[in-house]
């Protein structure tokens, strides 16, 4: 079954919804979670990667990248990778169609998406994704192996990967951040004491000069009063 589900923005893995069943009776899936938001965090910048599972011990991620939004639900490894992406594929279309009626133009809901600021902006929707994955839960159930074989997805032309990689390369990628933001503080502050020095330059140059106006102005006021 799909134990943990979350949404959320491609470009940088803001979560907008999740749902998992408790987590509590399964510890182990607590450690999953943090990986999953490591996930979502590094995946929305692999271009070109719409569909991915990923192999992390004895589950696997499976995620879909589509419109700057990402759908991605952690199942056990003999669930099959097919009902999976059906799984995810309905979500996606449940959550469009909820995202339709959040604006005044239904086609122009990536803007809603740029424009959220906090996580969990749609964690009501966390009610139809319990709803739906009570329908996916027993994949030998007849409601699950009609779905499997209405669906029309290839699933050998889906990539899968290693946790470790992403997580790997979301550190890279975490490390080229940090270094971006200090090379820019570093050069903020090259800027601010360059002006510093160059306003100090200015002052020595110009002292002596403003020293004799000063004098000059003095001695003609002096001279003017009777």
């Amino acid at each position: 079954m799909c134990e943990i589900t979350f949404i959320g923005r491609a470009r940088d893995g803001l979560i907008l919804t999740e749902t998992w069943d408790d987590l509590s009776s399964n510890r182990s899936l607590q450690s999953y979670k943090h990986q999953a938001k490591q996930i979502l965090k590094t995946v929305g910048n692999d271009h070109g990667v719409d569909r991915c599972s990923v192999d992390s011990g004895n589950y696997v991620f499976h995620y879909i990248v589509d419109e700057g939004i990402i759908y991605m639900t952690l199942s056990g490894k003999s669930y099959p990778k097919k009902l999976a992406f059906s799984f995810l594929d309905e979500i996606k279309r449940l959550f469009l169609e909820e995202l339709r009626k959040e604006v005044s133009n239904g086609d122009n809901f990536r803007g809603l998406i740029d424009s959220i600021d906090k996580p969990y902006y749609f964690i009501k929707f966390d009610r139809i994704i319990q709803r739906c994955k009570s329908e996916y839960k027993d994949p030998n159930s007849n409601k699950s192996l009609q779905k499997l074989n209405d669906s029309l997805i290839e699933v050998t032309n889906i990539m899968r990967r290693n946790v470790d990689d992403i997580l790997l390369r979301g550190e890279d990628l975490q490390d080229v951040e940090r270094k971006a933001n200090d090379l820019k503080f570093a050069s903020l502050e090259f800027s601010r004491a360059a002006k510093r020095l160059s306003l100090h330059a200015l002052i020595q140059k110009y002292a002596p000069l403003l020293a004799i106006l000063i004098i000059i102005f003095i001695i003609v006021v002096w001279k003017l009063i009777p």
